[in-house]
């Protein structure tokens, strides 16, 4: 058994390391065309970073072995199978570094919602700083150490590995956790993508002509941040993975621009130069997309978490009436609109004001806690109970003929009825049952459903009248 299992693990290693050394390796040959220099080692972005750490939130320290495989492989393209090797160990953890400090923080949130606030794109970023530095410290110390970097060229030299490994990390990693972690996506109206198109189009224009302005204009001007203009715009009105894309695009056309040698940050025959300015320029408008997005996930979470309470009865923490009000308005619509039935349920607990009066409000709030809770866990998960008020509920009971629902609605009777109620006492509740007509209104249905109930009581209470 035992051997069954570490065969199992076994496999498992060997199938992520094949992927992720396949991926890690894959990544950084696509930014190969990017390159600012003859040479093809001289890169804005560095996406294999950004690669290593997503496949860590993927699934854990076991990609370790993957990244510096690929990292390896990937080094011996440019240096000695010695340097190669010496490179993928700080390639390797620089990520896993960053990785344990997200887990380890309190704001392991990250991995789950990179987006949640803006403390939490502060804490990515920083985790982020740290796996850069070590990435970048240990392969820059590695190539002078081995006679591939004079000393003149070290600082400026590491300072192209950090940002390019940065930006790898605070690219790439958001957009891994958006789609692959969070699946954030859903299908787009035809209201949408017009506006997806329209600033797109708007995007790319823009960008090819700020990132071109040497090519169009006389003189290279100094307009790069006019380009946060549409991100802004298609940060606060796209979902996050889609803004994102959208600055990847930007990226890649600044990139573009700067190695045709008509961008702003282009500095004839001064390669790292050119490049230390373009990587300053990307780290601050990505650093502020993600602000701007987190702010605005953040600030759409509270109105929505505003929005559910306004919604819940703080007793019983069921729907209070204007839950119902919303609710019942958007079934009757659907009902009405697709001829499916629709159900109503209204009950009221008997001789409740004899429970307040005998045994307190205290007691009487028990009861309906109970109740709330006994009553909903017998409904099917698209009905919708409420406190109407006082101690007045209600059901909604979608795609349920009145047959149906007045079985549902005996149920919950003789169930309560025998319920074992905290005060010690028996407690029963009367039932008034409607299915809604095609022409139902609010207030029609309300007034019909009030009637039964009324009914309900005359014939005696804990009864149940359709």
């Amino acid at each position: 058994m035992d051997s069954l299992i570490n065969q199992k693990t076994l496999s498992k290693i060997f199938f992520y390391a094949v992927v992720t050394s396949f991926v890690y390796f894959f990544s950084a040959k696509l930014v190969t065309p990017l390159s600012l220099s003859e040479s093809s080692s001289i890169f804005a972005i560095w996406p294999p970073t950004g690669v290593a750490l997503s496949f860590l939130f993927f699934r854990g320290y076991v990609v370790l072995p993957g990244i510096f495989i690929g990292a390896f492989f990937l080094n011996m393209t440019l240096s000695s199978p010695m340097v190669a090797f010496e490179i993928a160990i700080g390639n390797t953890i620089g990520p896993a570094v960053a990785y344990w400090f997200i887990m380890k923080s309190s704001k392991n949130v990250i991995k789950d919602d990179i987006f949640y606030d803006t403390d939490t794109i502060i804490s990515f970023i920083f985790y982020s700083v740290i796996g850069a530095f070590i990435t970048s410290s240990m392969g820059t110390t590695m190539l002078y150490l081995n006679g591939m970097l004079a000393t003149e060229h070290q600082m400026l030299g590491w300072a192209v590995w950090f940002f390019g490994d940065l930006i790898g990390f605070i690219l790439i990693v958001p957009i891994f956790v958006a789609y692959v972690l969070q699946r954030n996506i859903s299908i787009v109206s035809k209201e949408h993508i017009v506006e997806i198109a329209l600033i797109l189009s708007v995007l790319v224009i823009s960008a090819i002509v700020i990132f071109g302005s040497g090519y169009f204009f006389d003189k290279r001007y100094p307009i790069e941040y006019l380009i946060l203009f549409p991100l802004i715009w298609a940060s606060t009105r796209l979902q996050n993975g889609i803004n994102l894309i959208f600055l990847a695009i930007v990226v890649i056309l600044a990139i573009l621009g700067t190695a045709s040698g008509y961008s702003q940050f282009s500095f004839e025959g001064d390669h790292r130069l050119s490049l230390i300015m373009l990587q300053v320029f990307i780290f601050t408008v990505t650093f502020s997309i993600l602000m701007m997005t987190a702010q605005r996930c953040y600030t759409i979470r509270i109105l929505e978490e505003k929005e559910h309470l306004s919604l819940i009865d703080s007793l019983t923490q069921i729907g209070n009436r204007r839950f119902f009000t919303k609710i019942f308005k958007e079934e009757l619509d659907k009902s009405q609109r697709y001829k499916r039935p629709l159900s109503l349920i209204i009950f009221d607990i008997d001789y409740f004001k004899n429970i307040n009066d005998l045994l307190g409000h205290h007691a009487g709030d028990s009861v309906l806690e109970e109740l709330s809770a006994l009553v909903n866990a017998q409904l099917r998960s698209s009905d919708h109970i409420s406190r109407w008020g006082g101690e007045e509920f209600t059901i909604i009971l979608p795609e349920s003929e009145l047959s149906q629902s007045v079985l549902t609605a005996e149920k919950l009777c003789k169930k309560i009825e025998v319920y074992p109620f905290s005060i010690q006492q028996n407690v029963t509740c009367s039932f008034g049952v409607i299915q809604c007509s095609y022409e139902e209104t609010i207030d029609s249905a309300l007034r019909r459903v009030d009637e039964k109930l009324y009914e309900a009581k005359e014939l005696g209470r804990n009864k149940v009248v359709s």
